[in-house]
C-alpha cells in the first residue's frame, strides 16, 4: 500500500544520528524510523498543571512554580557539593537540594544557573520535611514550561530523552506513509490510527493518552490474532464420520465414569472432527483430570472414519508411557499402535515407515522423530501433540504438513485465560476442571530446613511400602555449573545419608543418554527416588509416586510447584508434597501458602501470573523483551478477548482478506509468509 521512503530508512536519517549513535539506537532495538515511530514512551511527567508550594496536599510528583530565596552552595565530603535552595509561592516554602560532584574552581553549572533566576518552574517529587515540602534532585526550569504531558523514553548511556523527543517529532511528520489497517467499523470503535501515534507520543490530555493507548493495545493484539489464525478458516478438513460401534465399544468399554469435564470435551472434539474444516483444539486440564481419555476418543474416531494417527510429545520416556497407555485402552477393540522415537533400530524403523506410507499402521505415537523428511501417512486425519508448550507452533504444524489433518493439543499446564490466548490463539480452547471421581487432594505441607530430616524419614517408609518419592532441586539456569555442582553434591549427601536405605536415581539437564535410562528404570520401579535439578518430565505417570520434596521451594513460581505436587497422588493413595524453604519474608510466605491452602491450578496460575508476569512464567521473555510492544496481556485482558474474537469473526467472514487490501498489507509486513 504505497512506499514508506522515510519509516523504512535507517536511524542515521534522524537528526543528528551519526554511526556512534546508530549503534547505541540499536542497543534499544531501533534500527528504522519506523522503529522509533513505535517506540512509545515508558511514562510521561505531568506538566499539565502548575501549582505553588502551598497547593501540594500529598506526596507525589508536581510542577510547581514560585519565587527563588535562599540559594546557597558549600563543599562536602568526597569533593561533592551540595546546592539547596527555597521555593516560596502563596505564603508557604518547598526545599530544594542538588548533590553534585564537583572538583574544579568556583560554583557548579546548577549554582551559576540559579543566580540568574528570580522565579523558577521546578518538577519532582514532593515528600513532606518537618515543616515544609521538599525535592531532591528536581529538573527545572528558568522559563514556564510548555504545559501537557511530557513523554519519557527508553534510554541508554549517551542517548537522552531530549533526543528521543525530537526523533519521535521527525517520525511523526512521515505519518502519511501510514495507512489505516482496522476495518472501519472496528477503527470508528476504537479511534484513528494517526491521531493515536500522535497522542501516544504526545498527548494533550490524560484522557487523549488512555484513548490512543486503546487504539494501539487493541490494533497490536488483534494483528496478532489475525496472524496466528489467518488461513485457519480457509483451511478445509476430513470430515470424520459420527461416531460408531468401535467408538461405542471404547466408551462402553472404560472402567471408570467420565467426567462432566472430560464429556463437554469429547463432545466439543465430536464437532470439531465432524465439521469439514480444519479441527484446531486445545485441551488443558489438571494433572490426571483425564485429557488422555479425549485423545483416546479422538484417535478410535478417527480410525472407525478410515484414517490415521500421529501422536506427538516431548521425550522418549513419555512417548513409550503414552503407547504404553493406548495399546491398554485400545487391547479390546483391535486398534494397533507402535512407537517412533529416534534411537529405533534401522530395519525396524523401516518397517514402521513403510506401513505408515501404506495405510497398514492405524496409529503411532514418537517425538520430534515424527515429523522428519522420511515420515509420511497415506491417510493422517489426525494429529495429537501433547504437553504443547514444549514444542514451538512450527513443529506442532508439520505434524500435518502433508494432510489437512485435525490438530488436537493437550497440555497439563493450567493456563489463565489470557495466557492461552496468547500462547494458543489459533487453537479452540476446552477446559477440563474435575479430578476423576475418587482422587485426592495432595496433602501440601512447608517445611523449614530445620526439619528436613524428618521429612526424609517419611520418604523412607512410604518407599519400605512399595511407594515411589520424588526429590527436586531448584537451578536458576540448566547452564549454571556452581549451582549444577552445588545441587549433584547435595543430592549425593542425600543419597549416603537420609536415603542411603533406598534405591535412588539422579538426574539433571546436563546428562545425556543416561538421563533418559534413569526416568526408565524410575518408571519400572527399579528406583524407589528419584531426585532431579531439573522440573520433573511433565506427563510423567507413575502411579505408585505418593511423596514429593520440593528443596528451596521458594525458588520455583506457584504454576512450577503445582505441577511438580501433580505427579504424586496419581494412584488409590493418598499424595504428600513437602515444600522446604525459609520462610523469612511476608512475599514467600504469602506466596507458598496460596499453594499450600489451594489445589485449583488455574486460580494459582492467575497468581503466578500476576506475580511475575506472562513472560517469566512459562520462560517466553527473551532478553528482558515484552511479549507486546505497549499491550499487556494481565492488563489489558478484555481488549485481549476482544481482539481474539474480532479477528476470528472477519476471518470466519473473509478468509483470505480479500476485501481489507490494506489490513493484509500490514500483515505481510509482520508475517511475510501471510
Amino acid at each position: 500500500m504505497g512506499t514508506r521512503k522515510w519509516l523504512d530508512s535507517e536511524v542515521t536519517v534522524l537528526p543528528g544520528v551519526g554511526e556512534s549513535r546508530r549503534k547505541l539506537l540499536t542497543k534499544l532495538g531501533l534500527r528504522t524510523v519506523g522503529d522509533v515511530l513505535y517506540s512509545f514512551p515508558r511514562t510521561y511527567k505531568d506538566f499539565t498543571r502548575v501549582l505553588s508550594p502551598a497547593q501540594i496536599r500529598e506526596e507525589g510528583e508536581y510542577l510547581i512554580s514560585g519565587e527563588l530565596v535562599d540559594l546557597t552552595e558549600r563543599p562536602v565530603s568526597g569533593g561533592r557539593r551540595i546546592v539547596q535552595a527555597s521555593l516560596y509561592g502563596d505564603g508557604s516554602y518547598a526545599r530544594l537540594t542538588w548533590f553534585l560532584v564537583h572538583r574544579g574552581r568556583g560554583f557548579t553549572y546548577i549554582y551559576n544557573r540559579l543566580q540568574k533566576a528570580q522565579r523558577l518552574w521546578v518538577f519532582g517529587h514532593a515528600k513532606r520535611a518537618l515543616v515544609e515540602w521538599e525535592m531532591n534532585s528536581p529538573e527545572f526550569f528558568l522559563r514556564p514550561p510548555q504545559l501537557g504531558l511530557t513523554p519519557v523514553y527508553p534510554l541508554v548511556s549517551g542517548i537522552t530523552n531530549r533526543m528521543r523527543i525530537s526523533w519521535a517529532e521527525f517520525a511523526l511528520k512521515h505519518l502519511d506513509e501510514i495507512y489505516e489497517c482496522l476495518p472501519s467499523h472496528l477503527a470508528a470503535r476504537y479511534g484513528d490510527r494517526h491521531q493515536a501515534l500522535r497522542d501516544i507520543h504526545f498527548p494533550s490530555s490524560w484522557e487523549a493518552l488512555d484513548k490512543a493507548r486503546t487504539r494501539l493495545v487493541f490494533e497490536e493484539f488483534f494483528l496478532f490474532h489475525l496472524g496466528l489464525q489467518f488461513g485457519a478458516a480457509q483451511r478445509d478438513g476430513f470430515a470424520h464420520r459420527p461416531d460408531g460401534l468401535l467408538v461405542k465399544r471404547f466408551l462402553g468399554g472404560l472402567p471408570f465414569q467420565l467426567t462432566t469435564g472430560q464429556l463437554k470435551a469429547i463432545a466439543d472434539v465430536r464437532r470439531d472432527m465432524e465439521s469439514t474444516t480444519q479441527m484446531a483444539r486445545l485441551v488443558q486440564g489438571e494433572v490426571g483430570s483425564g485429557k488422555t481419555v479425549v485423545a483416546q476418543y479422538a484417535a478410535v474416531k478417527a480410525v472407525e472414519s478410515g484414517g490415521q494417527v500421529a501422536v506427538m510429545v516431548p521425550t522418549e520416556v513419555l512417548a513409550r508411557q503414552m503407547a504404553d497407555r493406548f495399546r491398554q485402552a485400545f487391547q479390546q477393540i483391535g486398534i494397533e499402535i507402535e512407537l517412533l522415537v529416534g534411537n529405533l533400530p534401522r530395519k525396524r524403523r523401516d518397517e514402521i515407515l513403510d506401513r505408515l506410507r501404506s495405510g497398514t499402521l492405524q496409529v503411532v505415537v514418537g517425538t520430534h522423530a515424527l515429523i522428519t523428511d522420511d515420515v509420511s501417512f497415506r491417510n493422517l486425519t489426525l494429529a495429537i501433540v501433547d504437553e504443547q508448550h514444549r514444542f514451538g507452533v512450527e513443529q506442532r504444524q508439520a505434524l500435518g504438513r502433508d494432510a489437512a489433518a485435525d490438530m488436537l493439543v493437550m497440555s497439563a499446564t493450567p493456563i489463565p485465560r489470557s495466557l492461552a490466548l496468547t500462547l494458543y490463539g489459533d487453537l479452540d480452547v476446552s477446559t477440563i476442571r474435575e479430578l476423576p471421581a475418587g482422587r485426592k487432594p495432595v496433602d501440601t505441607r512447608l517445611i523449614h530446613p530445620s526439619q528436613r530430616d524428618q521429612v526424609y524419614t517419611f520418604v523412607t517408609r512410604r518407599v519400605k511400602q512399595g511407594e515411589q518419592a520424588f526429590v527436586v532441586f531448584p537451578l536458576v539456569e540448566e547452564s549454571d555449573k556452581v549451582d549444577l555442582k552445588a545441587a549433584v553434591q547435595e543430592m549425593e549427601r542425600l543419597k549416603a545419608g537420609p536415603l542411603k536405605s533406598v534405591r535412588v536415581g539422579l538426574v539433571h539437564g546436563q546428562m545425556g543418554r543416561e538421563k533418559d535410562e534413569i526416568l526408565e528404570a524410575f518408571y519400572r520401579h527399579e528406583l524407589d527416588v528419584l531426585v532431579a535439578t531439573t522440573v520433573i518430565e511433565v506427563g510423567m505417570n507413575i502411579p505408585r509416586a505418593t511423596v514429593m520434596v520440593i528443596e528451596n521451594a521458594d525458588r520455583f513460581g506457584l504454576a512450577q510447584l503445582h505441577q511438580l505436587r501433580g505427579r504424586v497422588g496419581r494412584g488409590d493413595k493418598q499424595g504428600y508434597c513437602f515444600l522446604i524453604a525459609d520462610l523469612k519474608t511476608e512475599t514467600v510466605r504469602t506466596r507458598l501458602n496460596a499453594i499450600r491452602r489451594s489445589n485449583d491450578g488455574f486460580l494459582i496460575a492467575e497468581a503466578d501470573l500476576k506475580l511475575r508476569g506472562p513472560g517469566d512464567l512459562l520462560g517466553l521473555r527473551q532478553s528482558g523483551q515484552p511479549l507486546f510492544l505497549i499491550g499487556d496481556i494481565v492488563a489489558d485482558q478484555e481488549l485481549l478477548q476482544l481482539a481474539a474474537e474480532e479477528a476470528r469473526a472477519l476471518l470466519q467472514q473473509d478468509p483470505h482478506l480479500a476485501e481489507y487490501p490494506t489490513l493484509r498489507s500490514e500483515l505481510n509486513r509482520q508475517r511475510p509468509a501471510v
